[in-house]
């Protein structure tokens, strides 16, 4: 091939013939003079770093046609992304010299990105900001390659690092995290709730459900409820006194977890508490993130945290945790999401405006916990989504009580839980389709004018977070 009009840095032109030699413009083989051989290799580098960027332009290379855009590099449209971050400039420098030479070609159109602080917006929860930014993370440099999974590995390997994942890579090492779990040292106020069945055994041995565990190692008293056929088979590895049997007319529903909702409602409204949390059964633990790093939260932080976030207003009837897969610690966001869904790890008020005498909250087969979040945001009543402090959830379905009825949604497609919704919401919600399968999309700017109404005692929590 012919690349006519090169041009170096000084100004000089040359061009390149179909056997891969160096002409002059007019196409005479070019003699490059040079006082040292110093020189005459930087001359020449320079030479061959033009000619790649000019065949990187007109597509005709012989590795993939890459696409430059911000912050990202394509080689292979049928790829998958891995984030590249490097400590420093210096670093990034040297995994950009092992990328130019794996695949032949100039990557000096390359943009990287570096984070930046984002100013938080004001409203409510505002007062909780003080989260801190890792300075050494605003001088560390990123982008996204597009690559196949080859390439991953084979970049692993000449960079010399772990592989930990597909997802992103570090050189030389991610940055150290020194310190990783989080005490508050305060107790939760209002009384924690697990429903579960069918997760009394894991691993070939019987031990409690995840959310179960979590609460046991950071010594948290909760009740979880059974169904009576599987009480005796939960106390092998839960006490007792923590069991709570679902009574008889809340069984057989084939409304999956609705009626257990139900029932956990109506219990704390006899008990005459103020509010109460009920909890999915596979929750692994909860996440605290500041410092641009996640800290496991080892004690009922956890829960107080949100507790003060809902007392201090008083239309604020639905609160909880956003998932961990959400919230990624290298995001400066705003402490709490406003007038969103709220869902599996969720505090409930016992005055929540019911669907019926009986006090009902709870209806339908599917998304009940997306259901109840908008019947109240449909109201005007404001919710709260904690973001700085998150729930590790693992995936809905599996082993656990709604399984069956997932099955019957055409093997977890999706489309019976979204045409559940559209049933009483179909003014607030569009149905698409992500990640293979059918999904929900709530029109959340319908409800950005939900205000809160502050107590006559709302207070500014500070909280004496210890690091460890």
């Amino acid at each position: 091939m012919e690349a006519e009009n090169v041009v170096l840095e000084n100004d000089e032109m040359f061009s390149i013939n179909k056997d891969g030699e160096f002409c002059d413009i007019a196409g005479n083989l070019l003699t490059i003079e040079a006082n040292t051989i110093e020189e005459l290799t930087e001359y020449y580098e320079k030479m061959i770093e033009k000619i790649a960027e000019i065949k990187l332009e007109e597509g005709k290379s012989n590795p993939p046609p890459f696409k430059f855009l911000k912050g990202k590099l394509i080689i292979d449209e049928k790829g998958t992304n891995i984030g590249i971050h490097a400590t420093n400039d210096k670093e990034m420098k040297k995994v950009i010299n092992v990328l130019e030479k794996y695949y032949s070609c100039s990557l000096k159109k390359l943009e990287f990105t570096y984070m930046k602080r984002k100013e938080v917006k004001k409203g409510e929860g505002y007062y909780l900001q003080g989260l801190e930014y890792n300075e050494l993370y605003l001088k560390s440099p990123s982008f996204l390659l597009k690559c196949s999974i080859q390439d991953k590995e084979k970049i692993h390997e000449l960079l010399d690092v772990k592989k930990r994942s597909d997802k992103w890579l570090w050189f030389p090492e991610r940055l150290e995290q020194t310190k990783h779990y989080v005490k508050g040292n305060i107790k939760n106020e209002y009384p924690i709730f697990i429903i579960s069945k069918g997760r009394f055994h894991r691993n070939k041995k019987y031990q409690p459900p995840k959310t179960a565990q979590y609460l046991e190692s950071i010594n948290v008293d909760y009740k979880i409820v059974v169904e009576p056929q599987e009480v005796d088979e939960y106390a092998k590895s839960i006490s007792k006194n923590k069991i709570i049997t679902l009574p008889d007319e809340y069984l057989n529903k084939n409304q999956g977890s609705i009626p257990v909702r139900n029932f956990v409602h109506h219990y704390n409204i006899d008990k005459e508490e103020t509010a109460y949390w009920i909890l999915d059964d596979n929750i692994n633990d909860y996440y605290w993130v500041d410092n641009n790093e996640r800290y496991k939260v080892r004690d009922a932080f956890a829960f107080k945290f949100v507790e003060d976030l809902m007392n201090n207003y008083d239309n604020v009837y639905l609160a909880g945790h956003q998932y961990k897969m959400f919230c990624p610690p290298t995001d400066y966001r705003n402490v709490i999401q406003q007038n969103g869904r709220v869902f599996s790890s969720i505090l409930i008020r016992t005055d929540t405006p019911s669907l019926n005498d009986e006090a009902d909250i709870w209806r339908g087969r599917y998304n009940e916990d997306v259901d109840l979040s908008l019947r109240l945001l449909k109201q005007g009543l404001p919710t709260i989504l904690s973001i700085v402090l998150s729930a590790d959830k693992e995936r809905t379905g599996g082993s656990g009580g709604n399984e069956e009825i997932y099955v019957e949604d055409n093997n977890h497609s999706g489309v019976e839980k979204s045409n559940s919704l559209l049933e009483h919401h179909a003014d607030c919600i569009d149905i698409v389709e992500r990640y293979g399968r059918t999904h929900h999309k709530i029109k959340t700017e319908m409800f950005e004018n939900n205000k809160y109404i502050r107590s006559n005692d709302f207070t500014e929590n500070k909280y004496n977070i210890i690091y460890k």
